[in-house]
């Protein structure tokens, strides 16, 4: 099977292409997760320092943090459920 020149210069440009996207995806990754560190460092910080002032315990500040999360998780359940209502009704009529 003979490979014209026009379709392996496409060929090597598109595996050029996806390099240079894999290479900024890396990049991006890595970055976020700098940031994500970053982020939980901080958190760590303001955690420590308002048990320290007695304003909230570190357990208070744990607990308010995995209430925040089941809401935000009751939520998205909520939208799925009205979602597949919405996908029900109109699928009955």
């Amino acid at each position: 099977m003979a490979i014209d020149h026009e379709s392996l210069e496409k060929l090597e440009r598109s595996i050029l292409d996806l390099g240079a996207e894999l290479f900024h995806l890396k990049n991006e990754v890595y970055s976020l997760r700098n940031a994500h560190h970053t982020f939980l460092d901080v958190l760590h910080g303001l955690k420590m320092i308002l048990d320290e002032k007695g304003l909230i315990t570190t357990d208070d500040f744990d607990s308010a943090v995995e209430l925040g999360q089941a809401i935000s998780g009751l939520n998205s359940y909520e939208a799925i459920i009205e979602a597949e209502q919405q996908r029900f009704k109109k699928s009955s009529h």
